[in-house]
């Protein structure tokens, strides 16, 4: 996320900044809810940083259980994503894409309410979005089931952001893994607390109340 923020920086959140209500796993377990409780009163906005909890480890178990990124696109968005830049899609056109950055080129985002169609050779793009929300997706002889039904068609239950860290050229972020469910944004960094080099071990003074732009 550099220059905004920098490995080594530890962060206040603000939790309040969207809603109020639980947290996205139940305090001192490891058990995720499918729909946390919430009131609202605010959406996240394009160009907002957000401190997310990462929903991938099956795939990506290595990877913290926080992130924070930058969203740049909004649930129902549809967006061309190459390499470092993002553009609104206008025209149908085509890029191959490399199996790590799975989520580039021609990029729909999930809202809620969105439908989308299910075959055998999208059901593993679309897989991990649909089980965040409590589904079970699954090819068996060259059908889509789920939850055990034949389905050719799912509508999302929440909606989805898009995320890329400032840095882009060496950013983890919504290219490899793909969307983040608004039930996994936990607030907004609003201020820098402290902030030490991990390379070096040298204590950065200047980062010391810092507001993350």
């Amino acid at each position: 996320m550099e220059p905004s923020l920098f490995a080594g920086d530890v962060v206040l959140v603000n939790k309040l900044g969207y809603w109020l209500g639980v947290p996205p796993t139940v305090p001192l377990t490891d058990i995720v809810l499918s729909r946390p409780i919430r009131i609202q009163w605010s959406k996240p906005r394009r160009g907002d940083v957000v401190v997310f909890r990462f929903a991938y480890h099956a795939e990506y178990p290595t990877e913290p259980d926080y992130f924070v990124k930058r969203i740049v696109g909004m649930p129902g968005d549809t967006l061309w994503v190459v390499g470092d830049s993002v553009y609104a899609y206008r025209a149908k056109r085509r890029m191959r894409t490399t199996p790590q950055q799975r989520y580039a080129g021609a990029v729909v985002v999930p809202a809620a309410g969105m439908t989308i169609e299910l075959s055998p050779k999208n059901a593993e793009y679309w897989r991990p979005f649909i089980e965040r929300e409590g589904c079970r997706l699954e090819c068996v002889r060259n059908v889509v089931l789920l939850d055990g039904q034949l389905r050719s068609k799912y509508t999302f239950v929440s909606d989805h952001y898009y995320v890329l860290g400032d840095h882009r050229s060496n950013s983890f972020d919504s290219r490899y893994w793909g969307f983040v469910s608004e039930m996994d944004i936990i607030g907004k960094p609003v201020l820098v607390l402290w902030s030490k080099s991990p390379t070096l071990g040298t204590i950065r003074w200047e980062r010391f109340g810092t507001v993350p732009q």
